[in-house]
């Protein structure tokens, strides 16, 4: 491969970004003269935010100049910006491109020698840059990604000099091909499988194609459970604490769309409890959960301590925001429905170039007071840093420590007045509902009385269903036998059911796959016909069902034998 030039030298420190100020090092400098190059990157260049920036597999980042042409062409308005380095680079190289630089290249630079690693991913930082909500993701489209390099040997090197290809160990992945496989949710398995082999490639690169491999593999959700072990725990609020769960079998943590649920079970136990996903997985899994009295939450509250193990299965669940789209963004929660905003919260605010970035995003958040206000610190945070992004948070019972205009936004319960004044005017919104059962009901009606032009509403109820007025307090309930066998007549096998234990966990136990969301009667997903056996509900189901069929996840079997069509 012929040598490339190198056109030009950046570095850059920390510094605000955007209406938001934002902390970056996106703008930098051009360096006059010879620049010294270590294992870290280019001496006076520094990242502001080191969980995604920097670190040795991505020490230096390189970009194409040819490329900024196009850049122009396609987005005359950013006239002014355009040019070498305006895209955070460190080197401006002319003469190669992600088609012709593959992974693993070994390249001569002056006294430096690099390897390439992976390609770029961009941030929502390039949208803050340009005041361009539709570049992040243009980028990845492209193509026009750029490649970091990993640091081999240090030395000095200055503008003008060559760029040589000392080795190339893996001709069939060039940066292009890894771009464009990060881009493709149908992307070929065999592919992804001789990706993650190829040593050089950047761990965190690597992570990213594991996962997607697991998904393509599972369908996108697991059917077994897996052993987890909570690496630690932080209380968001007094009634909910989070859990941070990481993989304890050798595998890596499996991938969740923002919004989706695990269902967590403890070791040795049988009874199992569905959670959102509060957070992007980074390495784990973080779960929030409120305590209840009597419930396996307060088991988890009381017991469950660093170190420990738990039971996953899942991901599950369709209420998930996909990124695919621009279009406006709203958040609505109220109580520890805000675990599944959280994570939708966090990725349309962190786009990872393979996202659409939502031309705004509404955050409305009900709570009682600051003590029960969950991830109030991190909710403030990703607002004040993000211009597109507004943030609504109410009380209905402030506290003595409460003061208006810093720890709460307005007094009272979500209403229709409130969501009239915030969400007027939007086109194409995209709103998520989640709370109690009476929260989404209200809120759903009152968001489409509105009738904001194009708008999709999406809903999940958390809390278990409640009674309709006037029903029985404490209806009559059959006795459960002392032990029961379940037999799943469609797949030929049979598990026990115990006292504690709902025909939802035994399914589960026996290893038959269950379509299951809620866990609490409320979505209906888990519908099954019994062939024979009678049953009951624990609690009355909210979700209606046919003659015939079972709640599985709240039902339990009252003959010693139950026949279901599983």
């Amino acid at each position: 491969m012929q040598a490339a030039l190198l056109k030009g030298i950046f570095v850059g420190e920390p510094a605000p970004l955007g209406a938001g100020g934002t902390p970056s090092a996106f703008v930098k400098r051009p360096v006059e003269g010879a620049v010294d190059v270590g294992a870290g990157g280019l001496a006076g260049d520094r990242q502001a935010d080191l969980r995604v920036h920097g670190g040795p597999d991505m020490a230096v980042y390189a970009y194409p100049f040819e490329h900024y042409d196009e850049w122009m062409s396609e987005f005359p308005e950013h006239a002014a910006l355009w040019g070498m380095g305006s895209l955070g680079e460190n080197l401006s190289m002319e003469g190669w491109d992600e088609a012709g630089v593959c992974v693993g290249d070994t390249v001569r630079i002056g006294a430096v020698l690099m390897q390439v690693t992976r390609p770029r991913k961009p941030c929502f930082k390039l949208a803050l840059r340009f005041d361009d909500l539709r570049l992040p993701r243009r980028l990845t489209q492209t193509g026009r990604c750029g490649w970091y390099f990993r640091v081999l040997e240090g030395g000095r090197i200055a503008s003008g000099a060559l760029a040589e290809l000392i080795e190339r160990p893996n001709p069939a992945w060039p940066i292009r091909r890894l771009n464009d496989l990060s881009a493709n949710p149908g992307a070929d398995a065999d592919a992804l499988a001789e990706l993650a082999e190829v040593p050089e490639l950047a761990e965190n690169w690597r992570a990213q194609v594991n996962a997607a491999l697991s998904t393509l593999r599972t369908g996108g959700r697991s059917r077994v459970f897996r052993d987890f072990r909570i690496a630690g725990t932080q209380d968001e609020s007094r009634s909910i604490r989070s859990f941070l769960l990481e993989p304890a079998d050798g595998g890596g943590p499996p991938p969740v769309q923002p919004g989706q649920h695990i269902v967590v079970r403890g070791e040795g136990s049988e009874q199992s409890r569905a959670y959102s996903v509060s957070a992007l997985p980074v390495g784990h899994l973080r779960i929030s959960v409120k305590r209840e009295p009597g419930g396996f939450s307060e088991w988890l509250h009381l017991n469950a301590k660093q170190g420990d193990r738990l039971r996953v299965l899942g991901p599950r669940g369709s209420f998930v925001w996909a990124g695919d789209t621009t279009a406006p963004l709203v958040l609505i929660s109220a109580g520890v429905g805000i675990t599944p905003m959280m994570a939708m919260l966090q990725a349309a605010a962190t786009n990872n170039g393979s996202r659409c970035v939502p031309e705004s995003i509404t955050f409305i958040h009900g709570a009682r007071r600051s003590a029960d206000h969950a991830f109030a610190d991190q909710t403030r945070e990703i607002a004040g840093h993000h211009p597109s992004v507004r943030r609504h948070v109410r009380f209905s019972a402030p506290g003595s420590e409460d003061v208006l205009g810093r720890t709460h936004d307005s007094v009272g319960r979500i209403d229709e007045p409130l969501l009239a004044d915030l969400l007027r005017g939007l086109v194409n919104a995209r709103i998520y509902i989640c709370g109690p059962p009476s929260f989404i009901l209200d809120v759903t009606r009152w968001v489409g009385e509105l009738a904001l032009p194009g708008a999709e509403i999406f809903t999940e109820t958390f809390g278990a269903p409640q009674r309709a007025p006037g029903a029985d307090a404490s209806p009559m309930k059959p006795e459960p036998p002392s032990e029961a066998q379940i037999h799943f007549d469609a797949s030929g096998g049979s598990s026990v059911w115990r006292p504690g234990m709902s025909l939802l966990d035994v399914a589960e136990a026996g290893g038959v796959a269950i379509e299951s969301e809620c866990r609490s009667g409320i979505c209906g997903r888990c519908a099954t016909p019994i062939v024979s056996g009678r049953t009951g509900y624990q609690l009355t189901p909210f979700a209606e069902t046919t003659p015939g069929e079972v709640l599985l996840c709240c039902a339990y079997p009252v003959d010693c034998d139950v026949h279901m069509d599983l």
